[in-house]
């Protein structure tokens, strides 16, 4: 399919709805699904949920984003550990735990307001990975339309920078359990003292460079871009090992292959 056939049957998927409700996590995918709402001028109300597992900045451009498409948005506050059951330990099917709990939640509140389907912005590219929440999605009959439409993280991207949106460029962004391997007791502590260690990192204009936790080991994983400003330049990697030897930990490693979304992914068969 051609991006303007996917764009037509998006198009027409979304036509069909009266009102929805959207989980809108401000990234690419959740975005442009937002703008088309907008564009066709459909019922919808945004809803994001925001804590320790993500950085400030991430809910800040959400509502941003809201506002400037004149969508409702409702912020939900959470705390996961106590909220939701069974995922303090980061067990393999946390990212189903989760989903099932958040999309339940935006299910009730779509029903308290009448809305008539409750969407994901989940494409094609996120069935080649392991994504036990897309089971969850699947078992609430939440309907993502981008993968219905069959659109790669390319096309979205493509159409974003078509429509002038910002975000076309933006990094994934995962939940800060992604950085820790599974089966591994987290606390609160642990994701901040992560959280504070990427922003920092992020702070010297590396963006696309995530921080694996492995005890008292930081593994860095980087895009190309990243990796090759980081491993040129000794004053980022002093400040780099320094802030991170600050905060506890031992050694500070490169990983010598670009950083991949979902690379946790590849310890499940050891830890189970």
């Amino acid at each position: 399919m051609t991006i303007e056939e996917k764009e037509n049957l998006l198009h027409n998927i979304l036509t069909s709805y009266k009102s929805a409700a959207i989980g809108f996590s401000g990234g690419t995918d959740s975005t442009l699904l937002l703008y088309k709402l907008s564009v066709l001028k459909i019922k919808t109300i945004a809803y994001t949920f925001h804590s320790y597992l993500y950085p400030q900045i991430e809910l800040e451009e959400s509502i941003e984003t809201a506002k400037k498409f004149n969508i409702k948005h409702i912020v939900i506050e959470n705390d996961p550990l106590n909220d939701i059951k069974n995922i303090e330990t980061n067990p393999a099917d946390r990212c189903y735990i989760c989903k099932k709990h958040l999309f339940g939640k935006i299910l009730e509140e779509a029903k308290k307001e009448n809305l008539e389907v409750v969407l994901d912005g989940s494409n094609i590219d996120d069935l080649k990975d392991y994504r036990p929440g897309r089971k969850a999605v699947e078992e609430l009959n939440v309907i993502s339309p981008l993968e219905l439409a069959k659109f790669t993280k390319e096309d979205v991207r493509y159409l974003l920078k078509k429509y002038g949106l910002k975000q076309f460029n933006k990094p994934s962004f995962a939940c800060y359990f992604s950085r820790f391997p599974y089966n591994q007791t987290i606390s609160k502590k642990d994701f901040e003292k992560v959280s504070k260690c990427e922003t920092f990192i992020h702070s010297l204009g590396l963006k696309s460079v995530r921080l694996r936790h492995h005890n008292n080991i930081a593994r860095l994983e980087a895009s190309n871009e990243d990796m090759i400003k980081c491993i040129n330049n000794i004053n980022i990697r002093t400040q780099i090992d320094d802030y991170l030897k600050s905060m506890g930990y031992d050694f500070t490693a490169v990983d010598i292959k670009e950083y991949k979304t979902g690379s946790m992914n590849k310890t499940i068969k050891n830890n189970e």
